[in-house]
């Protein structure tokens, strides 16, 4: 695509309002959940979203979690509500509301209990990562140097996925461990956020190979706005939305405008401390989110650092020359399309 700007031959704000928004990761924390974080949420015009509600805990923590999260959302008054499947998808849609999907960014929550895989989908779990950085019982996650494949245990836990209806979720998995999980899964799997190893070379982002890959056997891409993913000077001099959509381009090229969706990995603002990113640079020094100055006003690209920024990729896209299809698949229609097919069990 074209990196000159051009006038676009539809309304980008109209088209967003009235499109479905799925953001595919929102890592807001429980505590930061309040009427501010809440209005952001309508600002966004986001129809449903992914919710980390566990980054890697154990199963009492993380299913205190999602009973957590239940509890505030019953708060909300119907503005926000736990959804389980596409109608409620739709039910947000036609009311202006936002259906809440939980999700877990590991799989650690399981340990090596298949039961309570189970256990979780009954509170309303949806979205799984298969590993954060760490290895756990299933598979390496890409801070792990070794880049072991999947465990015999990882076999069994992508097939009860499958057959549950658990969207597997390989953002953080080790590469190795991602291609074959891409290749046992019967179902489509999801890289809800991420960047691209051809404009940063780290662990964390993801090679053309497994853009490919992923797209082959229907999944589909989020990339995560975050600068230091984005772009190789994005720790120091930060990034803008046209960094942002010289990714979502390459993705374009690469897999087509079908394998492309919003997973943002954007919380909540006031979550950063300088102590916390310090915390995450020490336990994962893989991860390019933040540099050494701890500047915390870079982490993600110029107005897109809080839950109500969404309307910026649309803006963006239509500045590129997306045309209104190709930006309403991308805002929530190819995750829908793909959702279909892995959270209808009859398969």
């Amino acid at each position: 695509m074209s990196t000159a700007p051009a006038a676009p031959a539809f309304d980008p704000a109209a088209l967003h309002r009235d499109s479905v928004v799925f953001n595919a990761l929102d890592c807001t924390p429980l505590n930061w959940a309040d009427e501010i974080y809440l209005g952001k949420l309508a600002a966004s015009g986001v129809t449903a979203v992914n919710h980390a509600v566990s980054i890697s805990q154990d199963y009492d923590a993380a299913a205190a979690g999602i009973a957590g999260w239940q509890r505030r959302l019953a708060e909300t008054g119907g503005r926000v509500f736990q959804g389980h499947g596409l109608a409620d998808v739709d039910r947000a849609h036609a009311e202006g509301t936002v259906a809440w999907f939980a999700g877990f960014e590991d799989s650690k929550p399981v340990g090596e209990d298949l039961w309570r895989l189970h256990a979780l989908y009954q509170m309303g779990l949806r979205f799984m990562g298969l590993t954060y950085q760490n290895r756990n019982y299933a598979a390496d996650g890409s801070g792990e140097s070794a880049n072991g494949g999947l465990s015999r245990f990882g076999r069994a836990l992508i097939k009860e996925c499958n057959d549950l209806g658990v969207a597997l979720d390989l953002s953080h998995t080790g590469e190795r461990s991602t291609l074959e999980t891409i290749e046992l899964s019967e179902k489509p799997v999801l890289v809800t956020h991420a960047g691209l190893t051809r404009f940063v070379d780290s662990p964390r982002n993801k090679s053309d190979q497994v853009v490919r890959e992923l797209a082959a056997r229907g999944g589909v891409f989020g990339l995560a706005a975050k600068s230091g993913f984005l772009s190789p000077s994005g720790l120091t001099q930060g990034a803008d939305p046209e960094v942002f959509a010289d990714n979502i381009d390459h993705l374009v090229d690469l897999v087509g405008i079908d394998h492309v969706i919003v997973g943002t990995d954007v919380g909540d603002e006031r979550k950063y401390s300088k102590a916390g990113m310090a915390r995450v640079r020490r336990l994962y020094p893989e991860i390019p989110i933040v540099g050494d100055d701890l500047n915390l006003d870079i982490i993600h690209p110029e107005g897109m650092g809080t839950p109500a920024d969404l309307p910026r990729i649309t803006e963006v896209l239509a500045r590129r020359g997306y045309g209104a299809d190709d930006i309403t698949a991308v805002l929530g229609g190819n995750l829908r399309r793909v959702l279909a097919h892995i959270w209808d069990t009859r398969r």
